[in-house]
């Protein structure tokens, strides 16, 4: 059996006594084992079979435990199915000392020990959905679960942009972008979001948003036009494009004759790559190790009690397990240290890794991505009609600037060609666009002559002389 998704689910708003998150993690596991029914679970069973969408042999069982005014409980299913294919989800809701959490993992496998190769394509449970349909935030770790996002304007690009570049950031978001008013795919984020509830954000940003992502992450990790682009946590400016992937509205358009056909090609394939990434990253919450541990541990000490002076074997043997858990214990808390020592060294090498691939060609890229199969939709390097990065101006270069959109600081400027109006005027205010000037540049703004177009209109034309 393999580990292939997991999701990890945490109440934190308002969760501060006691009686509010039991209250809370009272009504999960009312939803849990009411989608446990609607599977067809017999009602105030603890255990036992249901039927099966797909006909498989199916089974579940529950367990429990409690600590010093903390719980755990678990709910197990076990499917196999005629073809041999066995497929085991758990969904556990634990109270923590100021959260409440829900977790789930997906395992997959053969049911009897075989080399065969098997074709498993995870997807995402519909308690998960369930959940997060639930009234209230969800958070993984600091970043909190969003419903779809639609942002309009350029505001709203920069509130993303912030959050994207948020070092505390704990989930991807993908961004699906506009074109033409519409996106490469019909209804693709409102597909991804569904796909992807739980593993990552899904936003869709008009023009004007995309430029706002243009203006403050750089060219090298824009996303317009149409595209639709990964960005995974700890994104940084100078980060190495090719690790948040990106897809042209031209790429997706033309992977197919028949758009369908590429919306679920892509939908599985980011499906899989999102499912891939949970089942190696997600971590399962401490809380349950030590609570099952303390509840054993007080089981094994009443049954010494209990046993008396007549039935001092059975003591023994109690003092026996009562031995192992303690050593159990001591591992698990050395394992954790070890996990928390690696996910350093992990973090260190994913540095090294950023910096190595960033000199990695565009033919090596698409032969990383080839080896998801030959489904799999390559990414693109840089947006479609992406602007020719041009060398830095000399002194007596000219050049001519088109403003797109305004913001409260500095206008967003791009490249053009000489409008031929030949009515340019000294421009001696112009704060906002010799700031947008200078941003395009790089930070340079030591120009010797900055013109304004008087005859242009809808956005205004500059001539700069270097």
């Amino acid at each position: 059996m393999q580990k292939v998704g997991a999701y990890l689910l945490e109440r934190r708003d308002g969760m501060f006594d006691a009686q509010t998150r039991n209250a809370e993690a009272a009504a999960l596991r009312a939803e849990v084992w009411k989608w446990l029914r609607a599977k067809g679970a017999p009602v105030g069973a603890a255990s036992g079979s249901y039927n099966a969408e797909d006909g498989s042999n199916a089974t579940f069982t529950s367990e429990s435990a409690e600590d010093s005014g903390q719980s755990w409980s678990m709910v197990r299913l076990d499917e196999v199915a005629q073809t041999g294919r066995r497929f085991v989800a758990s969904v556990s809701v634990t109270t923590a000392k100021e959260a409440v959490i829900a977790y789930a993992s997906l395992e997959a496998g053969s049911a009897a020990s075989e080399i065969n190769p098997l074709d498993i394509q995870a997807k995402c449970p519909r308690i998960v959905r369930e959940l997060l349909g639930l009234p209230g935030n969800w958070y993984h770790g600091a970043s909190r679960l969003r419903p779809l996002q639609r942002l309009t304007g350029f505001e709203d690009g920069e509130e993303l942009a912030l959050e994207l570049l948020s070092p505390e950031r704990t989930l991807p978001w993908v961004v699906v972008t506009e074109i033409d008013g519409g996106v490469a795919l019909y209804d693709l984020e409102s597909k991804l979001i569904r796909d992807l509830a739980g593993l990552a954000n899904v936003a869709r940003l008009d023009e004007e948003a995309a430029w706002a992502l243009t203006d403050h992450l750089g060219k090298p990790l824009s996303c317009y036009s149409g595209a639709v682009r990964v960005y995974w946590p700890h994104l940084v400016t100078e980060d190495d494009p090719y690790r948040h992937p990106l897809w042209t509205a031209q790429r997706l358009r033309n992977a197919s004759i028949r758009p369908d056909e590429t919306l679920t090609r892509f939908r599985n394939q980011l499906g899989g790559v999102f499912m891939r990434a949970s089942a190696l990253s997600v971590v399962r919450p401490r809380e349950i190790d030590a609570i099952r541990a303390n509840a054993a541990h007080r089981a094994l000490e009443a049954l010494k009690l209990n046993a008396g002076s007549s039935l001092a074997d059975y003591q023994a043997l109690a003092e026996t397990y009562a031995t192992e858990n303690d050593n159990l214990r001591v591992g698990n808390k050395d394992l954790n240290d070890r996990v928390e020592a690696l996910a350093g060294r992990v973090a260190m090498l994913e540095e090294t890794r950023s910096v190595l691939l960033a000199r990695i060609e565009s033919a090596e890229l698409q032969l990383r991505y080839r080896e998801q199969g030959d489904e799999a939709i390559t990414p693109d390097t840089e947006p479609q009609g992406a602007e020719p990065q041009l060398e830095a101006p000399t002194p007596g270069d000219v050049r001519f600037y088109k403003k797109k959109y305004a913001t409260p600081k500095h206008d967003i400027m791009v490249h053009v060609g000489d409008c031929g109006c030949d009515n340019w005027r000294t421009a001696h205010a112009a704060d906002k666009a010799k700031k947008g000037i200078a941003k395009l540049e790089v930070g340079r703004n030591d120009w010797s002559k900055v013109q304004h177009c008087g005859s242009c209109t809808g956005g205004g034309m500059w001539r700069v002389v270097w």
